[in-house]
C-alpha cells in the first residue's frame, strides 16, 4: 500500500454518503494525520465532523467550505487549504433533472459538480506543487453505459473538442429531449478522459478514476425517476447487483492507497456489472485509452475555465 505516514487527505462531498465514509475509512489508518472535509454547507459539515470524530476516536478533521459547482468557491477553498495534499478524493457529484440547469459559469450543474470544479481543484494543486502523491476522481459505470438501469453508453459522432463542449454547456440537448441520465454518463466519460490526459502530463503523480459502483445507502438515487429510484434502492440490492456503502467507499480508498492501480486508468465493475472486483475499463471500452479523445476532452473543458 502507498505510504501515507503523517499525510493529509482532502475529500469533496464529505458530509454524507460515500464521501463521509471515505473520510471515516481513511481516518482509521494510523498513518493519516489530517483530513480536510470539503463541503458546500458549513452546518452539515460541522455535524459530519462531529460524527466522524465520534466514530473514529480521532480529531484530525478540518472543514473547507467548497461548492464544486462554483469555480469561485473552489478557488477560495483551495486558498484556505494549508500546505500540501497527499491524497485527493474528488467524490462530489450530482444527478437528476435539476442538474441540467446552467451555473453562473455557463455549464450544466451536472458537469460543474462532477467534473469542472474538480478540474480547477486538482489543476490548482498541481500548478502550486501541492499535490503530494495521488488524486482519485469518482467515476461511474454510466461512462460506459448501464443497461440494467437503462442508461445508454455515451457516444459521439467525432469526439472532437467542439462536440464534447456541447455536453459541457448543455447545447447537446438543444434539439433533442433533455436526458439527465445521459448527461451524467457523458460528464463522467469526459471526466475520465481528462484524468487520463492529466496523468500523461504528470507521470510523477498517480491520477486515476475509480467508480464506487452501485452503492446503497447514499442520496444519489433520490432525484432519479421513480422506477429507477425503486430499482436502485430495492431491486438491485435484492438481486445482488449493488453493494453497501462501506464497500463503495472502500473502492475510492483503495484508489488513494493501492499503488497497483495504474495512473491514467479508469477502474470500475466488469462489463455488464455494477459491483464486484475493479476492472480497467479500457480493456473493453477502448475509447478511454485513445490519446486524441483525451486531448479533445481536456481542450473542451478548458474552454470553460477563465
Amino acid at each position: 500500500m502507498t505510504d501515507l505516514n503523517g499525510k493529509t487527505a482532502l475529500i469533496t462531498g464529505a458530509n454524507a454518503g460515500i464521501g463521509k465514509d471515505v473520510a471515516r475509512q481513511l481516518a482509521l489508518r494510523p498513518e493519516m494525520a489530517r483530513i480536510y472535509l470539503a463541503c458546500r454547507n458549513q452546518e452539515r459539515a460541522t455535524t459530519a465532523k462531529a460524527e466522524l470524530e465520534a466514530a473514529t476516536g480521532r480529531r484530525i478533521f478540518d472543514i473547507v467550505v467548497m461548492d464544486v459547482a462554483d469555480l469561485g468557491s473552489v478557488r477560495a477553498g483551495l486558498a484556505a487549504i494549508d500546505g500540501s495534499v497527499d491524497a485527493l478524493v474528488m467524490n462530489a457529484g450530482v444527478i437528476g433533472p435539476q442538474s441540467m440547469d446552467l451555473t453562473t459559469d455557463g455549464v450544466t450543474t451536472v458537469f460543474a459538480t462532477n467534473v469542472l470544479g474538480h478540474v480547477v481543484l486538482l489543476e490548482g494543486l498541481l500548478a502550486e506543487g501541492r499535490l503530494g502523491g495521488v488524486a482519485v476522481l469518482a467515476g461511474s459505470e454510466a461512462a460506459r453505459g448501464v443497461p440494467k438501469l437503462r442508461m445508454a453508453r455515451p457516444s459521439f459522432v467525432s469526439n472532437s473538442a467542439d462536440e464534447l463542449a456541447t455536453v459541457i454547456d448543455g447545447s447537446y440537448f438543444a434539439s433533442r429531449k433533455p436526458d439527465f441520465q445521459l448527461a451524467f454518463g457523458q460528464a463522467k466519460y469526459i471526466g475520465t478522459l481528462w484524468m487520463a490526459y492529466l496523468a500523461r502530463q504528470h507521470p510523477d503523480r498517480r491520477l486515476i478514476t475509480v467508480s464506487p459502483g452501485a452503492t446503497t445507502g447514499t442520496q444519489a438515487s433520490n432525484d432519479l425517476a421513480l422506477p429507477l429510484r425503486v430499482a436502485a434502492k430495492y431491486v438491485l440490492p435484492a438481486l445482488g447487483f449493488s453493494h453497501k456503502l462501506d464497500v463503495g467507499a472502500k473502492r475510492l480508498v483503495d484508489g488513494a492507497t493501492d499503488p497497483t492501480l495504474s495512473s491514467g486508468a479508469f477502474y470500475a465493475s466488469a462489463a455488464n456489472k455494477l459491483s464486484g472486483p475493479l476492472v480497467d475499463q479500457a480493456d473493453f471500452f477502448p475509447d478511454l485509452a485513445n490519446p486524441a479523445f483525451q486531448e479533445h476532452a481536456n481542450e473542451a473543458i478548458h474552454r470553460f475555465i477563465t
